[in-house]
């Protein structure tokens, strides 16, 4: 996308460059035919004319242009900043933080296996529940490093994103996932990061509250690119969830940052089934003609 950008400011400026010289030199060859046809001086008055509005024409189109060209190139930058600064704060919480969990983890598991702490049961019992604290935020951080790392690389496509999240997330949870690809998905980058974004959340929420055998993720294309996110799991009622739930509130709002929209259907024991709908564009491609993204 930056690199679109670029190439759109130079096809820019060289038009900025060739197109008044052209044009110039058009009228100033039409001059001896326009004042064949129109006498002298109405003919002067007419490429007079011509030339001035056409300036006023050409500057202001180009300065849009340029203007659009430039707040593409800015928010191309803008993502890979972000891209290198999520690169580099998961690789700082898997040196530090999920293998101090993980140690932790293991090591308790060696306390409580020690006959002095298996002798007091209350003492074994706080310990098994402090190493599975450990276990399940362990597994929360490793998410997380998975989505920063691999949900947003410019060289993938969104389906081997989405096929190797779901892989990983079938290995690391234990819970059998399933991809489901109908059609071919084009969406712009942003609207892919917040869509890869709202799987992720939504598996999340399957591993830790749903306890389900299996799930499945159900992408189909079209005007509206359509994504279910649907587990076998306890499900709940969405009438009594908390209003402040973090979840269910970051995956709406990703969805609608993208012009997009989230439904959740779910009740007790019939499972979940989370589904987002993007429109193919969501504007951010009408910066530019396509052609000129292209």
């Amino acid at each position: 996308r930056d690199a679109a950008g670029s190439r759109t400011l130079q096809r820019l400026r060289l038009a900025g460059l060739v197109a008044p010289v052209i044009f110039v030199g058009l009228c100033m060859s039409l001059r001896p035919l326009l004042v064949r046809m129109l006498g002298h001086e109405t003919a002067h008055t007419t490429i007079d004319a011509l030339l001035f509005g056409s300036a006023i024409l050409f500057g202001w189109t180009l300065y849009r242009l340029l203007d659009r060209a430039h707040t593409v190139v800015v928010e191309a930058g803008c993502r890979n900043a972000a891209l290198i600064e999520r690169e580099r704060i998961a690789r700082e919480l898997h040196d530090s933080l999920a293998q101090v969990l993980g140690v932790t983890h293991l090591k308790l598991h060696a306390l409580a296996g020690r006959p002095s702490v298996a002798a007091d049961e209350k003492a074994h019992r706080d310990v098994l529940e402090l190493a599975d604290l450990c276990h399940d935020a362990y597994a929360d951080v490793r998410e997380a490093i998975m989505g920063l790392r691999d949900a947003t690389r410019p060289d993938r496509t969104l389906p081997q994103h989405l096929e190797d999240y779901v892989a990983a997330f079938t290995r690391t949870s234990g819970i059998p996932t399933q991809l489901v690809l109908d059609d071919s998905v084009q969406l712009t980058q942003d609207a892919e990061v917040q869509l890869m974004r709202v799987v992720q959340e939504a598996l999340t929420n399957v591993r830790k509250h749903s306890g389900a055998r299996r799930a499945t993720v159900h992408v189909s294309g079209g005007e509206q690119i359509r994504v279910v996110v649907e587990d076998d799991g306890a499900g709940f009622d969405p009438g009594h969830t908390r209003p402040d739930g973090f979840g269910l509130t970051s995956m709406r709002d990703r969805a609608e940052s993208v012009a997009g929209r989230l439904t959740i259907d779910s009740e007790p024991g019939r499972g979940t089934r989370v589904v987002v709908q993007f429109p193919r564009n969501d504007g951010l491609r009408s910066l530019l003609p396509e052609e000129m993204i292209a």
